[in-house]
């Protein structure tokens, strides 16, 4: 797929860079634009899943999205019984096909790191 914005990256910046600079995109729009959302019942975990895939498909060179949200709904009932979605409880997963190159960028909690940390998990292709 010709890219019209290619013209304003550096001619250094390669496929590959494109690829990865575009993962990092929709790992970062899926933190930063959803994070707090409220969730109060796990089928509203279910629709938010729905939503963060359609919104990082709809980017460009995005191939394929998958999205869990690990989420315990409140034990107790109320007006206040809610809570706020957070990094933490996002399982991400992003493809994105940018010329020959193909990058699988992951948003993902490590335990033992105690941290939601944003990876490349695979990379592949050719110049």
């Amino acid at each position: 797929m010709e890219d019209p914005a290619a013209k304003f990256f550096s001619p250094e910046v390669t496929s590959r860079d494109r690829a990865v600079f575009e993962a990092g995109i929709a790992i970062g729009t899926a933190i930063h634009q959803f994070t707090g959302t409220p969730l109060r019942k796990p089928e509203d975990a279910r629709v938010l899943e729905e939503a963060i895939k359609r919104a990082l498909l709809a980017q460009p060179f995005r191939e394929r999205v998958e999205v869990k949200i690990n989420y315990e709904p409140p034990s107790t009932e109320g007006p206040y019984s809610y809570s706020t979605l957070r990094a933490r409880n996002m399982d991400l997963l992003v493809v994105v096909k940018y010329g020959s190159w193909r990058v699988t960028a992951r948003l993902k909690y490590i335990r033992e790191l105690d941290y939601t940390l944003a990876y490349i998990e695979d990379i592949s292709g050719t110049d």
